[in-house]
């Protein structure tokens, strides 16, 4: 497989074949770089080989470590892009992407060793525009990343139930690449599971939940980082949700979101009731939970009043 190295519009290419379109493509957005980027690189190594798939990292032109990350992982495209987005980032990676699969990890997870395979067998299984899986814990030493984890994850915890689902984490999911194409003009705009998901839904594609297509999240974040970028996602996603809404809406949202850290708690009460998992750390954790709730509320007021402003280039 060819390579890209870090000066834009400057093409290195390996000795790698390139002749063969791969069977499926994993884009990696990465804005935060080693030592996660190459945890998550590593574990896709011999999956990788072994069904000659494609891995696309595409990181901002700025980062220092694009050369780097190209010669400890040869068998990757390394895709400078003058974005900051993430988003913007993985339609860059959908862009160059040769596989009829797109599969989507962040690059704070790692996948486990059957994860391609998964795909592709839950892929097989029906006529899907995605498929995606649980997002699992990686037994954090300390409480802060079980606050991130919870936050950002309940919803995908394992174990997960099979079959079709209107809900998909797009930190670990894999698109049918034609699809994505179809809907390119809505790739680089902010929450995918909220803007694309809704457009393909609507648009009567169907999405399936893979139970065994698993990823784990991985630490150590500081809680100081994470409530900061706790705050630009919120007032990201709430700043393109409340474009296409009407003054009266915004008002009632205002009204609603002191309720949400109690809403959010509970969902999460549920999901580690439900799963049975980890219910020692979200117990312990629990206080710093709301500690990021409160920044989340506030985040959303800010987005709702005065939109996303440039929070989402700020988002790692």
């Amino acid at each position: 497989m060819g390579r890209h190295l870090s000066a834009r519009g400057t093409q290195v290419t390996s000795t790698a074949p390139t002749l063969s379109v791969p069977r499926i493509s994993v884009v990696v957005a990465s804005k935060v770089g080693p030592p996660l980027l190459d945890a998550c690189l590593e574990s896709l190594a011999d999956q990788v080989r072994r069904l000659d798939a494609e891995v696309l990292v595409v990181l901002p032109e700025d980062r220092t470590y694009a050369a780097e990350a190209a010669a400890r992982f040869p068998w990757v495209r390394v895709l400078p892009e003058p974005e900051q987005r993430v988003p913007a980032l993985r339609a860059r990676g959908v862009d160059a992407a040769r596989g009829e699969l797109i599969a989507i990890i962040e690059e704070h997870c790692s996948a486990r060793d059957d994860w391609l395979d998964q795909a592709l067998v839950a892929h097989a299984a029906g006529c899907y525009a995605a498929v995606g899986g649980p997002i699992a814990h990686c037994n954090y030493p300390n409480l802060r990343d079980w606050v991130v984890y919870f936050c950002e994850y309940h919803g995908a915890m394992p174990p997960a139930a099979g079959g079709e689902t209107e809900n998909l984490n797009d930190a670990n999911i894999a698109y049918r690449r034609e699809v994505l194409l179809r809907e390119r003009h809505l790739l680089d705009e902010g929450y995918w599971p909220m803007v694309l998901h809704g457009t393909l839904r609507a648009a009567g594609h169907r999405f399936c939940a893979a139970p065994e297509m698993v990823v784990y999240h991985r630490g150590p974040f500081g809680l100081r980082y994470y409530l900061g970028q706790r705050f630009l996602f919120s007032r990201a996603f709430a700043g393109v949700r409340a474009r296409t809404k009407p003054p009266w809406w915004r008002l009632a949202y205002l009204l609603a979101a002191p309720l949400l850290p109690c809403l959010l708690l509970w969902r999460m009460v549920r999901a580690v009731r439900k799963r049975r998992q980890a219910v020692r750390p979200f117990v312990l954790a629990t206080p710093l939970i709301l500690i990021a709730l409160v920044v989340l509320v506030a985040g959303e007021w800010v987005g709702c009043l005065f939109g996303p402003g440039d929070a989402l280039t700020k988002v790692e």
